[in-house]
């Protein structure tokens, strides 16, 4: 008789869904028990860049695609990388593109805080660093998220200042005639 209880899963994979549905539970119980935006974006930015596609919260799994411009990316925890002038565009624009995921695949409202610092600091990245916006977004529209995103306690300062920066690119290209981020 065949064993159904384990679907066919290797004693590994076995232990790395129970690892998953581990993490899962305890980070629903975290934000039951009253997680502030502040501890969910230090959770997000301390993370190594998850690649591992059986995680839930992966790149791979939330974009729903291989990543594979993510391979060659330091293996830093995302705050270095959203913070890191020299990391190539296409690895900030898979940052900006799952984080914008995770806002919306996040069902309570301090993770989507948080995912959502993490979606504006890539495009900030880009602004900052790489001179090059990343987003349909207007500058003036951008420029207003970042100074409202300034105004916020549970930012941390190493993000305020990413945010400072991008804000002045996006008001020198709001006020540059010809410039297509108008109001």
């Amino acid at each position: 008789m065949k064993d159904e209880t384990t679907y066919g899963l290797n004693p590994e994979q076995l232990a790395r869904l129970l690892a998953i549905g581990l993490e899962t539970t305890e980070r629903q119980e975290k934000a039951d028990a009253g997680e502030t935006p502040a501890q969910a974006l230090q959770d997000m930015l301390a993370s190594a860049l998850p690649l591992d596609r059986e995680m839930p919260d992966s790149i791979p799994a939330v974009l729903k695609r291989p990543c594979d411009e993510l391979r060659a990316a330091p293996r830093q925890p995302l705050r270095d990388l959203l913070l890191d002038p020299t990391i190539a565009l296409p690895v900030i624009e898979t940052l900006k593109d799952y984080s914008k995921a995770l806002v919306r695949h996040h069902a309570t409202e301090v993770n989507q805080a948080a995912a959502t610092a993490m979606y504006y600091a890539a495009i900030a990245n880009a602004l900052a660093f790489h001179d090059q916006k990343i987003t349909q977004h207007s500058y003036h529209r951008l420029h207003e998220a970042y100074a409202e995103l300034e105004s916020r306690p549970w930012i941390p300062p190493e993000l305020k200042d990413l945010f400072r920066r991008a804000r002045e690119v996006c008001g020198q290209r709001r006020r540059k005639p010809g410039s297509r981020g108008g109001p």
